[in-house]
């Protein structure tokens, strides 16, 4: 009998290629690490493109409620891990976004399962610029703990923020990372039909 939640084996295959999706943009965010515009410009929407392809595969074989929220919740706990609490709680709040946003009919939809795929990606390039925005002080505290004077504290942050919070460097970053994961959802998409059906995957 048919339910509208995941089964266990769809629950296994979901936290697995999750798991992968994670890897798979761990792998790509590394060549980028030591150069910021990189970073923020291309990186995201990279880590979208190439995950197109297994998101497509997930909403295709797991097309259940909970499906949405075990993919940006692993990638929050990913974050949290990595030591990003905050970054965690955007995607754990993003989890739940986006399992609403495919309530109902969302899975036969041909556009709504791209949004979720897109939002991920999106709040990915922003976390940095989030942060800067609601919790700059902090940021401040972290380098006075390592030994620089408030001032020289405040310059550093600010020198920072000039770059990841500038209006259109935010506008850059959100529109090149929304086309590339349209363009890796698209992507999922014509292989789902061209290889995985006939291969017996999807």
């Amino acid at each position: 009998m048919k339910t509208k939640f995941l089964n266990l084996k769809e629950f296994v295959l979901t936290v697995v290629l999750s798991c992968l999706m994670i890897g798979i943009g761990y792998v790509i965010m590394l060549p980028f690490a030591a150069n910021m515009q990189l970073l923020y410009f291309l990186e995201p929407g990279l880590i979208g493109l190439v995950n197109g392809i297994i998101y497509v595969l997930i909403i295709r074989k797991c097309a259940k409620i909970g499906t949405q929220f075990i993919i940006a919740a692993l990638y929050g706990t990913y974050m949290l891990i990595m030591g990003s609490a905050t970054a965690a709680l955007y995607f754990y709040i993003l989890a739940v976004i986006n399992e609403l946003i495919m309530l109902g009919s969302g899975y036969q939809s041909k556009i709504r399962p791209a949004v979720p795929h897109v939002l991920m990606w999106c709040l990915n390039a922003m976390g940095s610029t989030f942060n800067l925005f609601l919790f700059r002080q902090s940021y401040v505290q972290i380098y006075m703990d390592a030994g620089m004077d408030e001032a020289a504290a405040r310059a550093a942050v600010d020198q920072t923020a000039q770059f990841w919070c500038a209006p259109q460097n935010i506008l850059i970053s959100l529109v090149v990372t929304a086309v590339l994961c349209v363009g890796g959802y698209l992507l999922g998409v014509k292989m789902l039909g061209k290889h995985f059906k006939p291969a017996g995957v999807a």
